[in-house]
């Protein structure tokens, strides 16, 4: 189902290129016939892009951020490489993988793995969260704390994953591809409804994920890392190498060769 979107200006601040195609609103009571919209909003003195629908009647919306949060706290105190998702990719001190992940969606793993020291290529199909990333990495590259993160090797690419896999793959082989598609949570506590309904919003079912596997593993280096929740089974119904488990979260492990060091 395609979703009626549009972008509220308020200001002199115009659509990114990414909205470009969504009909431009400048007065708030235009806003009624449509589902969610998107607009900037001062966030620590910066102009943040939003994105806003009405669930159970009321206005609730997200922006994405980089520079602080969960994923800044993680930075400064997170489990460094004996997290899950390091010892998934194999990551090692004096081994710092390119990763294409081919399914960015809010970015936070590709932030996390960021933190991490790897090299990161992120492909989002959706054009609307592609345009909530590449906002957020802007303020993260211009953040006196992140910018040497998030102002390099760290790149957003939007469209198809099945197209730019090979194509991104073709230019520079990543050593990594990591793949965490869309599935139904069974947490149903308020908080994830509420996420897993905006996000789905913008981004509507995930129907091809099986086919992105072959793929994947056609055009990675060493492995291929797919993100599961724990109660979902095997992406394309294919047994992994490994599997590392983590409290809500599975990652399959699909090793290709024994990475360097």
């Amino acid at each position: 189902m395609k979703h009626s979107l549009a972008f509220y200006q308020t200001d002199s601040l115009t659509p990114p290129l990414l909205l470009a195609d969504l009909p431009v609103v400048t007065d708030a009571g235009e806003l009624e016939p449509f589902d969610g919209y998107f607009c900037f909003e001062p966030k620590d003195a910066i102009q943040a892009l939003h994105f806003y629908a009405k669930l159970e009647g009321h206005a609730t919306g997200f922006s994405l951020d980089f520079t602080q949060g969960a994923i800044a706290w993680r930075r400064s105190h997170g489990g460094g490489r004996k997290q899950q998702i390091a010892k998934a990719c194999g990551l090692k001190h004096n081994w710092q993988p390119s990763i294409l992940d081919g399914t960015g969606g809010l970015g936070r793993d590709a932030s996390e793995l960021r933190n991490l020291g790897c090299r990161l290529r992120m492909i989002e199909r959706s054009p609307y969260v592609a345009a909530l990333l590449q906002d957020a990495i802007r303020r993260a590259a211009s953040h006196p704390e992140t910018q040497e993160l998030f102002g390099q090797d760290f790149q957003l690419f939007q469209g198809q994953a099945n197209q730019l896999i090979p194509q991104l793959s073709s230019e520079q082989q990543p050593d990594i591809i990591y793949l965490d598609p869309m599935f139904p949570p069974r947490n149903k506590s308020a908080a994830v409804k509420k996420e897993m309904r905006l996000v789905k919003l913008l981004v509507g079912e995930d129907l091809d994920a099986d086919e992105l596997l072959p793929l994947a593993l056609q055009h990675a280096k060493y492995r291929v890392v797919v993100k599961r929740p724990s109660y979902a089974p095997w992406l394309n119904q294919q047994k992994p190498s490994m599997s590392i488990e983590s409290k809500a979260n599975r990652f399959d492990v699909y090793v290709l060769k024994a990475a360097p060091g």
